[in-house]
């Protein structure tokens, strides 16, 4: 995965042990992320030949206790060949209260994601959790389901984007 990213030209990638993998499906499609520092973030998703890169400052406001960002990705295959398509959703929240799970009894909705998180932690004592869920592209609804951390001291609804939309990248361009 580092190797897809590293093709992308003018784009920063740190040394391999400062970066976070939070998901991996083998060497084609999965999520890293590393932050420069605990106001700054990168994220890269790699969907078996494509790879869409944003680094973005961390939103100075936020909609509710603990997180600090979620954001909506573009659409990707959901597997080679297939012209099913899946929306991957990145969120950061304060604290490593990992790991995260979907409210309410039963499976979650028709095909939505496992949360998968990794926990960052810097120089200066602050710990942040980055996440990152997928659903199918069509078929979204609002207030679906809310994502909580294992002692419920943050909560969130699944759906919800909380970053203004001057601070997306477009696909594949180079850290900021």
């Amino acid at each position: 995965m580092l190797a897809a990213v590293r093709r992308i030209p003018d784009l920063q990638v740190p040394d391999d042990d400062s970066v976070i993998v939070i998901h991996r499906e083998g060497p084609d499609a999965g999520e890293l992320a590393w932050m420069p520092d605990d106001r700054h973030y990168c994220l890269a998703v790699i969907r078996y030949e494509g790879v869409t890169t944003s680094c973005n400052p961390l939103p100075t406001s936020w909609a509710r206790v603990g997180i600090r960002l979620v954001t909506k990705g573009r659409p990707y295959p959901d597997q080679p060949g297939r012209s099913e398509t899946r929306t991957v959703f990145f969120a950061v929240a304060d604290g490593g209260h990992g790991p995260y799970h979907y409210t309410a009894t039963g499976e979650p909705g028709p095909g939505m994601g496992p949360i998968r998180d990794a926990t960052a932690v810097f120089a200066s004592g602050r710990t942040l959790s980055l996440l990152t869920y997928e659903r199918p592209t069509v078929g979204l609804s609002p207030g679906d389901r809310e994502i909580c951390s294992a002692d419920n001291a943050i909560c969130f609804p699944a759906l919800d984007v909380y970053v203004s939309q001057d601070q997306t990248t477009p696909p594949n361009a180079p850290a900021t």
